[in-house]
């Protein structure tokens, strides 16, 4: 069992990030930090292109995500999926039996979240497990 945490770096997945530490140490569960690095709108050459350097620049925060709680006396493993964020969160939730998915939420605004949909959101509407959304 584990608990998997939305995790890219971001402002609100770094405000998730120690809730969901204290969670998994608390609860003796493993961590397991995801990041779906598949843009909306998935068409073409020019999506592969986005798509590579979205992995690349998310790549080096999401091991500095593991490492903390790996510091915080934690198990945690990394997952950088080829997926839109939703859909890997959920595709490991299933994976690693989760008992909970932590998410940020705040960053994104109302536009954008309408625009491209919300990760907490999605979420909210297509998992059965548990869902923790950090403001």
């Amino acid at each position: 069992m584990s608990i998997v945490l939305g995790f890219d770096g971001r402002d609100s997945s770094r405000r998730a990030l120690p809730v969901a530490i204290d969670l998994a140490r608390d609860l003796g569960l493993e961590l397991v930090l995801v990041c779906g690095v598949r843009p909306p709108g998935s068409v073409g050459e020019e999506f592969q292109e986005v798509e590579a350097a979205i992995a690349e620049m998310d790549a080096p925060a999401l091991a500095e995500g593991v490492e903390s709680a790996r510091a915080a006396g934690v198990t945690a493993c990394g997952v950088l999926l080829d997926a839109l964020p939703a859909d890997a969160l959920l595709d490991v939730a299933v994976e690693r039996n989760a008992r909970l998915i932590v998410v940020g939420y705040g960053e994104a605004g109302r536009i954008r979240a309408a625009l491209s949909g919300a990760v907490a959101l999605r979420l909210l509407e297509r998992t059965d497990v548990p869902l923790l959304v950090v403001p």
